[in-house]
C-alpha cells in the first residue's frame, strides 16, 4: 500500500471507530420481495465484478421486478450497463469530495431493504453503506478488514476452498434468494450495435470469417505471477495454425503491448502472417463482441479469461497454482471448458516458487482442439 492510501484508509478508520463507538451497527430483519430495492457494491476489478454478476440474476430469479442498484469502481461501470438484471448503477472513486457525493447519491436513491458488499476495495464502501443503514448491511468477514460497521456477517470458514462464486452466492442466500433450479452462470449481454461496429472494426483490419480462435497474451499490471511467458505463446500460435482453418487473434490492453512486441519479435523468422495482432486496439465492449463471435479462447486467469465464460465462448484456462480452478476456474457450465492447472510444488510458500512455463504449448493444443471439436 502506497502512503497516500495507507494515509487515507488512516483517516477512514479514525473517523469511523470514532463513529461505531458512538453507533455501534445493530442487526435488523430483512425480508425481501419483488418491491425491495438492494444496494449492491461491486468494487474491484474485471473478473471479480464479472463473478459478482450471479448475485444479480441470483435475486432477480428469485423475486422478479426487484430493484437492484449496483456500485462499481468508475473504470468498471460498462459491466454493470452490460448486466441486464442491474436497475441502477452508481460508481465509486477515491478521495472526500467523491465519497461525500457519492453518499449524497445513494441516501437520495434510497431507501433501501438490503445493502450488500459483494467485492471491494476497503475502506470507503463499508463506510457508505454504514452511513446509510448498517443494520441491513451484508459482508463476509474474509472480504473486509471494516466488518465491524456491517450489521449482518455471513460466515464462510471454507472460504479457500469456495469457488468466487459461490462466495458471493452465499451472501444472496443468506437473504433466501436460493431456488433449486438456479443456473450460476456470469452475466454480460452484448449488444446488437456493439456486435455490428465490432464486425466492421474486423473488416477494416482484415479479419475474414473463418472461425475465429482468440488468445490473451497476459492480463494487467498486477498478478503478473499469472501470465504465461512470451516464449510459450512463441510456441502455440504456429502450432495451433498448423492445425485449425481458423483466423488466430491476439488479445490485450496496452498495458500488454510490450509482450505483443515480443511475441511479433519471436515469429518474425516464420515468413508469414499467421495471426492478427490486436493487442490495445479494442475496447472492453468490442473484445467481448469479439469473443461472442468465436469459437474460442486461451487465456490465464484475467478479466478476459472471466469475460469469455459471460459471453459463452468456450475457454481453454491457464491457471497459476496460487489461485487454483477450483476458485477462478469455470463454474456451472458443464464440460464447455478446459483448464490446465499448474501442478503446486512441495514446499510452496509463495508465487514465485511456481512457474507458469511449466505448462507446456503441447499441453494447450490438446485442450483447444477438444473444445474446438
Amino acid at each position: 500500500m502506497n502512503p497516500v492510501a495507507r494515509l487515507n484508509e488512516l483517516a477512514y478508520r479514525t473517523v469511523f471507530k470514532l463513529l461505531s463507538g458512538s453507533r455501534t451497527p445493530v442487526k435488523k430483519t430483512v425480508s425481501l420481495s419483488p418491491k425491495s430495492r438492494v444496494l449492491i457494491f461491486s468494487c474491484a476489478g474485471i473478473g471479480d465484478t464479472l463473478t459478482d454478476s450471479v448475485v444479480f440474476k441470483a435475486l432477480s430469479e428469485k423475486w422478479p421486478g426487484i430493484f437492484l442498484a449496483g456500485v462499481a469502481h468508475h473504470k468498471r461501470r460498462m459491466l454493470l450497463e452490460h448486466n441486464p438484471y442491474c436497475s441502477a448503477i452508481f460508481t465509486i472513486k477515491k478521495g472526500p469530495l467523491a465519497f461525500l457525493r457519492l453518499h449524497r447519491q445513494l441516501k437520495n436513491a434510497g431507501p433501501w431493504d438490503a445493502i450488500l458488499h459483494l467485492r471491494g476495495n476497503d475502506p470507503e464502501p463499508r463506510c457508505q453503506s454504514y452511513l446509510l443503514d448498517s443494520g441491513i448491511t451484508f459482508s463476509t468477514p474474509n472480504m473486509t478488514r471494516y466488518g465491524w460497521l456491517c450489521g449482518h456477517t455471513v460466515e464462510q470458514p471454507e472460504w479457500e476452498q469456495t469457488h468466487g462464486v459461490m462466495q458471493t452466492l452465499k451472501l444472496a442466500y443468506d437473504l433466501g434468494a436460493e431456488t433449486p433450479n438456479f443456473e450460476p452462470h456470469l452475466v454480460y449481454r452484448v449488444t446488437n450495435t456493439e456486435k455490428e461496429s465490432t464486425e466492421n472494426i474486423l473488416r477494416a483490419l482484415g479479419i475474414a470469417s473463418r472461425p475465429r480462435l482468440c488468445i490473451q497474451i497476459g492480463g494487467g499490471r498486477r498478478g503478473h505471477w499469472r501470465d504465461w511467458p512470451v516464449d510459450r505463446y512463441a510456441e502455440l500460435i504456429p502450432l495451433l495454425a498448423a492445425k485449425l482453418d481458423a483466423e488466430i487473434i491476439l488479445l490485450g490492453g496496452a498495458d500488454n503491448r510490450f509482450r505483443a512486441d515480443a511475441l511479433a519479435s519471436s515469429l518474425a523468422g516464420t515468413g508469414q502472417k499467421i495471426y492478427h495482432d490486436l493487442v490495445g486496439k479494442l475496447s472492453l465492449a468490442q473484445s467481448a463482441a469479439l469473443l461472442q463471435s468465436s469459437r474460442a479462447l486461451v487465456s490465464t486467469d484475467t478479466g478476459i479469461m472471466h469475460l469469455g465464460f459471460a459471453v459463452g465462448t468456450r475457454v481453454v484456462a491457464l491457471i497459476h497454482c496460487n489461485n487454483p480452478a477450483s476458485r477462478v476456474g469455470p463454474f456451472g457450465y458443464g464440460d464447455r471448458h478446459r483448464v490446465i492447472q499448474l501442478p503446486k510444488p512441495t514446499g510452496y510458500r509463495s508465487t514465485a516458487d511456481a512457474s507458469m512455463s511449466d505448462i507446456s504449448a503441447p499441453q494447450a493444443v490438446e485442450k483447444v482442439m477438444e473444445v474446438w471439436a
